[in-house]
């Protein structure tokens, strides 16, 4: 029985290695108008090349498909057997060929963005309201980011991800620009140095909060302190962003960060800043993806909803 089987599925599919599209096409004209000369002209063919198509499907199924009676060309019970399948059939591959539109109205897949906790707070909250707005029954998940994670992962679990530059992101990842920010310093707004010019020696003074999210705005900070012979104390090390806030309202310690978050929250922690004492550079944010989902209508959707948002939100924040 097995044997058998298997035999019948290879001669099907030698006779489908056979079929030529076209001549399904053709097949589908000839049910439609049951005239050679009028399905020619329907496909945009000769007469005797549509008799010629004809020849090879009576052939290919092995019937003659359609006779000559008195009142014209009619289809035999074999042709008029194919007309359903074979509609089907033309619109799978019609559907398989065809660009999808995407309504993200419609849509109810899982989006994976992977972010830092900083960017999280700084740019989810806007993305998801818009998200949800236009996708009402899609879904987000939040991956966190750290720095060697797009290296480490399977890019069929990566949909977007949004790094700075300290983010190792794969070579053959696309990348978009989508702003740059610059550092602060942060502390209590009834902290000593409040009213005071901040320099490089009563910077170093005090202790300083370091949030550990696995690369960040810091390494550029211990790096340009390490250029100048210098290292400050770290008095705690956090991984969260918002912890670190808190922290800070209630001591003395400094807070080294991008502005966008902190000055959000400046208010709710009664916290403020000054600018640092030594020179450095912006950091710039990209949005990343790989090119297993560069094409996808979805995830085109889902770049510019979140290019737009993180753009609008650092163009109209300047620090």
């Amino acid at each position: 029985m097995k044997l058998m089987i298997i035999r019948k599925m290879d001669r099907g599919c030698m006779e489908l290695a056979q079929v030529d599209l076209k001549l399904l096409l053709c097949l589908s004209s000839l049910l439609k108008h049951q005239n050679v000369s009028m399905a020619a002209d329907e496909m945009n063919m000769s007469q005797p090349a549509m008799s010629r198509a004809l020849a090879k499907l009576r052939t290919l199924f092995k019937d003659p498909l359609f006779v000559r009676t008195a009142v014209g060309m009619e289809p035999t019970v074999h042709a008029l057997s194919l007309m359903q399948p074979l509609e089907k059939t033309l619109n799978q591959l019609t559907e398989l060929f065809s660009k999808q539109d995407f309504c993200p109205n419609e849509c109810n897949r899982t989006f994976r963005l992977h972010m830092t906790s900083y960017l999280t707070q700084a740019h989810l909250p806007d993305i998801a309201e818009a998200f949800y707005i236009a996708a009402p029954n899609a879904q987000l998940e939040i991956i966190n980011l750290q720095e060697k994670s797009l290296l480490q992962q399977s890019a069929q679990s990566i949909d977007l991800a949004l790094c700075s530059q300290v983010m190792q992101v794969p070579e053959h990842f696309h990348q978009i620009p989508v702003g740059e920010e610059v550092m602060s310093c942060f502390m209590a707004k009834n902290h000593p140095l409040s009213n005071e010019k901040l320099t490089l020696d009563n910077f170093l003074e005090y202790p300083h909060i370091v949030v550990s999210i696995g690369g960040g705005p810091n390494v550029f900070l211990e790096t340009n302190l390490s250029k100048l012979g210098k290292i400050r104390k770290v008095g705690l090390r956090v991984p969260h962003y918002l912890g670190a806030l808190e922290v800070l309202s209630r001591t003395k310690m400094l807070f080294s960060s991008t502005s966008f978050v902190a000055d959000r929250f400046s208010k709710f922690f009664s916290i403020t800043s000054l600018p640092l004492p030594i020179e450095q550079d912006s950091l710039n944010y990209v949005l990343a993806w790989p090119p297993t989902v560069h094409n996808d209508p979805a995830q085109q959707w889902l770049r510019k909803l979140c290019a737009a948002i993180i753009k609008s939100n650092l163009k109209s924040y300047k620090k």
